[in-house]
């Protein structure tokens, strides 16, 4: 505890000039919310979201946090989406912010460094000095950035407004005149000289102190150093003749030695005055501004995201945040986000999952784009619900519960492959909702056809029944002729459309992966009768031939 923490001055002599409460995240503050604990984080690339979205480690758990609680309010998604758009739209102002997080930084790094151990009046009111110096100056310099920028956003503006309650204040204008006089004793106190007495037997006598110095004693100079502080300063520097001692290492021992004692109260005294007028500004806070720091770190490095997409072509837009109950993902020329940030070459697709079809049944050939459409749609939902624009051109979105993945992975010694993906089914059909969303790559890609077939329909008829939005990325062509028996099953919340990912045949005949997904039926069938046709082995083509030798 500081010394500031209670104060001695009157109650209605301390002055507060501290923001009120307030946050960029939501319309009113909560506190930030610790990373939750995901299955989705590798499937979905979410290392590489949070990198993005870091402007510093410091910020990691912050960001995360965000990332991984799937905001549910449409109401806070466009909140956090018009303070982007402030950004965006002001890019000094994204700039000079940037700026400015280092001091903001600054005002929420405490003396941690100096252990547990009581520290002195002297530490104390330099370091209440320079809070009150440091806070002074980034209220003033917010306001003004704020105020040149043309705001949309109520969280900006809020914040702004917040600030110019502050300025106005009397006591503002007062505590940044009276600053500069009050740091001024204690600005580069390097070292004491103390004149020891002697008596006739040239004994110590007593000690008067001479001066309170910048420099301190004793430590060799250089020539050219001598003389370059005399020319730069006009002050020469200030040398010992000899050592006679020094603090000992152990802080516990330097209250033995009664000369440390008697410096230690002089220092105290010089600080008494200034610690007595600064307690009366006892209740000034920056707690606002430090927990301001992550989140405009945040929501810059979000910017930068977008602007760098968009100089390369990419288009990013706030989707229009649709009631929960409504279950649509509608998005026009959706990016996969984790190819834009390693600026690899991307392909667009539509995304639509609404009451016209909210399960999709994915298919196409191998390396085809299946695994990228699912975490395109995966990473589109995550961004959406973190306030952040999402790679596409236009989309309307509502927000999901929580986000469900089954990709592939390695089998263990003890179970195999089907084994392990019928366990962590089940546990994913445990945590489902009907405002879920569930990713399924190429579930039961490793059993035997004719088990495989059924598994997936009843997998199939279990997502229609829950009523979530899904993608089942499958090689299992056959599933889609069975789409009325699948809903039949059951009474279906949602029903079932096809998708595919496309294929396209070159001039030599062979199928190249045009990589972009749409509602379709699936191409086991059309592309190898495209194939045939164009090596002359349709059938029409070789009954012609038959005909004509």
């Amino acid at each position: 505890m500081n010394i500031f923490s209670r104060s001695t001055a009157p109650e209605d002599e301390q002055t507060d000039l501290s923001l009120p409460p307030l946050t960029l995240m939501a319309p009113h503050p909560v506190p930030h919310a610790a990373p939750a604990q995901v299955t989705w984080a590798d499937d979905l690339g979410l290392a590489e979201m949070l990198a993005a979205l870091t402007v510093d480690r410091r910020h990691r758990t912050f960001v995360r946090g965000v990332l991984t609680n799937l905001q549910t309010d449409e109401r806070v998604i466009a909140w956090r989406q018009a303070v982007l758009g402030d950004l965006l739209r002001n890019p000094e102002l994204t700039d000079a912010l940037e700026t400015l997080l280092s001091s903001l930084a600054s005002l929420g790094q405490d003396t941690a460094m100096l252990g547990r151990r009581r520290r002195s009046l002297l530490l104390e009111t330099s370091d209440r000095l320079s809070e009150l110096d440091l806070y002074v100056e980034l209220v003033q310099q917010l306001h003004d950035l704020l105020t040149a920028a043309s705001l949309e956003s109520q969280g900006l503006m809020a914040l702004r407004d917040a600030l110019a309650g502050v300025l106005q204040n009397p006591e503002y204008a007062s505590l940044r005149e009276k600053l500069p006089a009050l740091r001024e004793p204690l600005q580069n106190i390097g070292s004491i000289t103390v004149a020891i007495n002697l008596d006739l037997d040239l004994k110590p006598q007593s000690a008067v102190l001479v001066s309170i110095n910048q420099r301190e004693v004793g430590k060799p100079v250089p020539l050219l150093g001598k003389l370059f502080n005399d020319i730069v300063s006009g002050e020469a520097p200030i040398a010992g003749a000899a050592p006679v001692h020094r603090f000992p290492e152990d802080y516990e021992m330097r209250k033995y030695n009664e000369l440390f004692q008697d410096m230690n109260k002089l220092l105290q005294a010089t600080a008494k005055p200034i610690a007595t007028e600064l307690r009366k500004y006892v209740k000034v806070s920056s707690r606002t501004l430090v927990l301001l720091e992550p989140e405009l770190a945040f929501f810059i490095a979000a910017a930068r995201m977008v602007q760098r997409g968009r100089v390369r072509g990419i288009p990013f837009t706030a989707p229009v945040a649709r009631p929960a109950d409504e279950r649509v993902t509608l998005i026009d020329e959706l990016h996969n986000v984790q190819l834009v940030l390693r600026e690899e070459k991307t392909v667009a697709s539509t995304v639509q999952f609404d009451d016209t079809g909210r399960v999709g049944v994915l298919t196409g050939p191998n390396s085809g784009g299946k695994t990228t459409y699912l975490r395109s749609v995966g990473g589109a939902q995550i961004l959406f619900q973190s306030g952040v624009y999402i790679p596409a051109a236009s989309a309307q979105m509502s927000p999901v519960s929580r986000i469900l993945t089954h990709f592939p992975r390695l089998e263990t010694r003890e179970q195999g492959r089907l084994a392990e993906e019928a366990e962590r089914l089940r546990t994913l059909f445990t945590a489902m909702d009907d405002n879920s969303l569930v990713l399924l790559n190429e579930t039961f890609s490793s059993t035997a056809f004719g088990e495989a077939l059924y598994l997936a329909q009843d997998i199939l008829s279990a997502l229609c029944a829950m009523g979530v939005r899904a993608v089942f990325a499958t090689h299992l062509v056959e599933l889609v002729g069975r789409f009325s028996e699948i809903e039949g099953a059951v009474a279906a919340n949602s029903t079932l459309c096809s998708l595919v990912a496309g294929i396209q045949i070159t001039e030599d005949g062979s199928p190249t992966p045009t990589y972009r997904v749409t509602r379709g039926d699936p191409l086991g069938r059309s592309y190898a009768q495209e194939i045939a046709r164009k090596y002359g082995i349709s059938l029409h083509q070789i009954l012609d031939t038959g005909d004509n030798p």
